[in-house]
C-alpha cells in the first residue's frame, strides 16, 4: 500500500505552535486507514464523522481530522488538528 499524506496549512501551523512531530501524526494516519481499509485490530480510536466523508482521530486531547481517497496510492488529507474544544467548531 503506498501512501501519501498531504497537510493543509492550518494543520501545519498547529503542529508548528505546539511543537509536535509530524513523523507521529502520519503514524496515527497509516494505523488509522489500515483499520479503515483492511479491518486490521489496531488500537486506534477512529470514528467516521456523521455530516461529511471525514475520519477523526482521537489522541489525547488532540482531535486529527483527515479524508483519503483509495486508488492505486492512497492520499490521505488532513483537513485540520487541534484540541478537542476548537476542533469542531471550524
Amino acid at each position: 500500500m503506498k501512501l501519501k499524506i498531504i497537510y493543509k496549512k492550518i494543520a501545519i501551523k498547529f503542529i508548528q505552535k505546539n511543537n509536535l512531530k509530524k513523523d507521529e501524526i502520519d503514524e496515527l494516519i497509516i494505523k488509522a486507514i489500515k483499520k479503515i481499509i483492511k479491518k486490521e485490530d489496531i488500537n486506534i480510536d477512529v470514528k467516521k464523522l456523521v455530516s461529511k466523508d471525514l475520519f477523526r482521530i482521537r489522541k489525547g486531547d488532540i482531535r486529527v481530522i483527515f479524508s483519503y481517497f483509495e486508488d492505486e496510492i492512497i492520499i490521505s488529507i488532513v483537513e485540520n488538528i487541534g484540541y478537542r474544544g476548537d476542533i469542531y467548531k471550524k
